[in-house]
């Protein structure tokens, strides 16, 4: 079995981008394949830290977008100026309390007073690993079912929604559970990830409208 190399070009690409982490090109390729952040975008990150989609994402959205990032610890890098983090874990959110952080966050950056809409929900979470592949990947499964039900409460019609899962015999329910709540449902394993890894992303188009 060969062993992952994790200094490998995309580790080493991250340092000299001066980004966070290498996750960040998953993201890019993501983004470059599905078009969806857009300048002016209001968004939610989930599992933010140590912070590489934030940084991207602050430059995506200009100097008219925000973003709020929540995860069990900080960023270990300034998130860029259209960003504003949180230590929460996912349990303790709720639409309510996620919609006046955004609400604030929008106040100060933009000086913009009113409830936003949210154009999209990211979510890069994972689980502590405990080496027992199914267990970990039910409990992946689990966190991209709460993102998704955030994105559900928060996300305007013809919104997106992009979630880190891995892959197994889980997926299919959550599956079932964006196609409910996104017209358009694809998969993909970015370059970017590691080789032998299960890990994937999910990613919701065209938010359907609002019940």
């Amino acid at each position: 079995m060969t062993r992952y190399n994790r200094r490998d070009r995309y580790y080493q690409k991250a340092k000299d981008d001066q980004y966070a982490a290498r996750s960040v090109y998953k993201l890019e390729e993501i983004d470059r394949r599905h078009r969806l952040i857009k300048q002016g975008h209001n968004l939610v990150d989930l599992g933010s830290s140590p912070g590489s989609w934030l940084q991207y994402l602050s430059k995506a959205v200009g100097k008219k977008g925000v973003i709020v990032g929540y995860d069990l610890v900080e960023p270990s890098v300034n998130p860029g100026p259209q960003a504003r983090t949180f230590v929460a874990s996912v349990d303790e959110l709720t639409p309510e309390r996620v919609q006046a952080d955004l609400q604030k966050a929008r106040q100060e950056i933009v000086g913009l007073s009113g409830a936003p809409l949210v154009d999209g929900l990211v979510s890069d979470m994972a689980p502590k690993l405990t080496g027992v592949r199914d267990a970990d990947q039910v409990k992946s499964v689990g966190l991209a079912t709460q993102a998704l039900l955030l994105a559900e409460a928060l996300v305007r019609p013809e919104g997106y929604f992009v979630a880190k899962l891995f892959q197994g015999r889980e997926i299919d329910e959550l599956v079932l559970g964006v196609k409910r709540v996104f017209a358009e449902v694809k998969m993909l394993k970015p370059e970017a990830t590691r080789d032998g890894s299960r890990e994937a992303f999910i990613i919701g188009r065209s938010r359907r409208p609002l019940a």
